[in-house]
């Protein structure tokens, strides 16, 4: 069993690989409604809970930059979709309200599609606000553990707020709602992110009253009791909407809107009494790659994609230093069906395979796996740099042997 590498060596392997060109070019390979400008748009902050989170878990940069990004890909297309269904062609105009955005995983990529004048974004961290409002250029407002301390005299088309909701206790929730409609123009839309029921899959029961707060997250910084880990039912959405606030706004429900885990709620503004273009929303593709081995026999990845709106993709798309390879899918996969509840998803496992022979001993092999629906919408499902110890191992050896040859013939000339 390996050992497990310090955070401090995997913060610096995932900054090598965000800061690469390589990777700027696998995302861009993937923002196919809007480009990446320099390489601070993916300087990511090394105080960043969510890539913490996912490196003390994976002990693997490679793999926890891949899903780092990969989520904010997926969570920037559920937010295009959304102003690109409530509000056609004028994404340009919307003012924007990125609240409780974090160290900015969503914001970087907005900063490249709304016009960042347009752009504001919140948040009750003071390293993370100031480090997105200088690293993009975004007007900041900091936020409050409370509501009624929170100011800011400014009003909004849409305001997003992810995984935030999915974090509060009930008081902090319905007063937390009340107030972000409040800054709503009559037009506008409020988007929140929740976890719903379902994903307890009967490991703890909800309470009558429809919400289940636990106090534990992630994110080690901030007051558990106001910031924890929140399951609620769909009337309770219904009933605090009903409850909290004025009027009776139209809502929208997006099941597993947000990387495919949280539900995604859209309220609408006063005067928004339709928001029906939301049923041509999709979820788009998904997966991951549960194995990435470099041997002597050479390299073996193992994984599984699917679309969650149209089912098992026919292939992922793997490329090896540059080059292109369609991988079908096909393989059984029993613990993906049972994770999404999804029949549909019963073969959506694969696997590949590529010779020390076919990798020309590249001593570091660049991999990007990605599945693309039908439609063309794409999911990084893992990119990175992986050394192929075979290769190093093989060239110190020639090496090794050439200077004893060198040594051996100035012995003999001599």
């Amino acid at each position: 069993m390996k050992p497990t590498p310090p955070l401090n060596l995997l913060l610096k392997q995932a900054e090598n690989l965000y800061k690469s060109s390589f990777f700027a070019n696998v995302i861009a390979s993937h923002l196919i409604h809007t480009k990446i400008g320099t390489e601070s748009t993916l300087t990511v902050h090394r105080n960043d809970q969510m890539l913490i989170h996912s490196l003390k878990h994976h002990c693997d940069a490679n793999a926890s930059v891949s899903q780092y990004y990969n989520v904010a890909l997926q969570q920037f297309d559920t937010v295009r979709q959304i102003l690109d269904f409530v509000y056609p062609r004028t994404a340009d105009s919307i003012k924007f309200l990125d609240f409780a955005c974090g160290y900015g995983r969503l914001s970087r990529l907005l900063s490249e599609y709304i016009p960042k004048k347009n752009l504001h974004v919140s948040e009750i961290q003071e390293e993370a606000l100031r480090f997105v409002g200088e690293q993009f250029e975004i007007k900041t407002f900091p936020s409050a553990a409370s509501p009624e301390d929170f100011s800011i005299d400014e009003n909004y088309q849409v305001i997003w707020v992810a995984s935030l909701f999915s974090h509060l206790p009930e008081h902090l929730f319905k007063h937390w709602l009340s107030k972000l409609y409040s800054l709503l123009t009559p037009d506008g839309i409020l988007c929140f992110s929740v976890h719903d029921e379902s994903l307890l899959q009967g490991t703890r029961a909800i309470p009558k009253n429809g919400i289940l707060f636990m106090g534990e997250s992630e994110n080690d910084s901030l007051d558990r009791n106001i910031y924890g880990n929140t399951f609620v039912t769909e009337q309770f959405i219904t009933n605090t909407i009903t409850d909290t606030l004025p009027g009776s706004p139209t809502v929208y429900r997006l099941p597993k809107a947000l990387a495919h885990e949280q539900d995604v709620y859209v309220l609408g503004g006063t005067s928004v009494n339709d928001l029906t273009s939301l049923d041509q929303f999709r979820r788009g593709p998904w997966g991951w790659v549960d194995e990435r081995v470099i041997s002597e026999g050479g390299l073996y990845l193992r994984g599984w994609a699917a679309s969650i709106d149209d089912g098992v993709l026919d292939n992922v798309k793997i490329t090896i230093n540059g080059q292109v390879f369609n991988c079908a899918t096909g393989q059984s996969r029993p613990d993906v069906v049972k994770a999404f509840n999804d029949r549909r998803l019963e073969h959506c496992g694969w696997e590949f395979q590529l010779t020390q022979q076919e990798l020309e001993n590249h001593e570091n092999i660049e991999v990007t796996v990605s599945a693309i629906s039908r439609l063309d919408e794409r999911a990084l499902l893992y990119a990175g740099v992986l050394t192929n110890e075979f290769a190093v191992n093989q060239a110190k050896s020639k090496q090794g042997a050439l200077k004893q040859l060198k040594s051996w013939l100035h012995i003999i000339k001599n």
